[in-house]
């Protein structure tokens, strides 16, 4: 719909107001018209430009500002912006909460993009992002607290992620992570004050780094298969002690 009078048409065609409002305000978005930073018109004008109320509008823009999508600023005018994150994960964490996601259905899902992630870090990471991943793990290696460590596994991860600079897969991943952290925040404690598996950790995180040093993808892929079967096992015996 690129022409107003398509817009008026879809209007004759249904009922709710706001949500051929909203769809106005979503073409132009998607059409280009509008983009990051631009002013919108005044409420005024875009009523009559849609022939609908001014508290239609105002409804719509309040929507489109609790989404992150708008930025009104009083004085000025409403500006297009970008920031959905913190919608999109409660909304995310609500739908998965609706829907009884569980646990292991979610680590099947990250198993697929970090891996993703890795092989775009391994092409995309600057010195810096490895320097950083680097000190990640001398940091723990000297820790004994095991909830220190698992403070630190999820900060290595989350950078590995970053690495990558896909802004798709960073979005994801925190909606994905922010669901994981609220269950079951101490799901990484339990795992690192166990010795053995601690260890076993530790050596796959190193062998992810070094694999990303040498952009040796097969290497950090098996290593980050490695990771995933440690903590797979961990999230499916607590996934059970949940379901029972």
């Amino acid at each position: 719909m690129n022409e107003f009078t398509d817009f008026k048409t879809y209007k004759m065609k249904n009922k709710k107001i706001y949500q051929y409002v909203f769809d106005y305000f979503s073409e132009q978005i998607l059409s280009g018209e509008l983009k990051i930073n631009d002013k919108i018109l005044p409420e005024r004008e875009i009523a009559e430009k849609l022939d609908v109320s001014r508290n239609s509008i105002r409804e719509v823009m309040h929507m489109l500002e609790i989404n992150g999508l708008l930025d009104c600023r009083q004085g000025s005018g409403n500006y297009i912006r970008c920031e959905p994150q913190e919608y999109m994960i409660q909304f995310m964490n609500m739908v998965m909460a609706l829907y009884k996601i569980e646990y292991t259905e979610v680590y099947d899902i990250r198993m697929g993009y970090e891996t993703v992630a890795l092989r775009l870090a391994i092409k995309n990471a600057t010195e810096e992002e490895i320097e950083q991943l680097h000190q990640i793990l001398i940091k723990m290696d000297e820790v004994e607290d095991p909830k220190e460590s698992g403070r630190l596994d999820m900060e290595f991860h989350n950078k590995l992620i970053a690495a990558s600079h896909n802004r798709l897969i960073v979005l994801y991943s925190s909606m994905i992570a922010e669901l994981m952290n609220r269950f079951i925040s101490d799901f990484r404690v339990r795992i690192m004050a166990d010795p053995r598996q601690a260890e076993a950790l530790r050596r796959a995180h190193w062998n992810i780094y070094d694999s990303l040093v040498a952009k040796d993808f097969a290497a950090g892929s098996f290593a980050m298969q490695r990771h995933f079967d440690i903590v797979g096992e961990k999230l499916e015996y607590l996934q059970k002690q949940l379901d029972n």
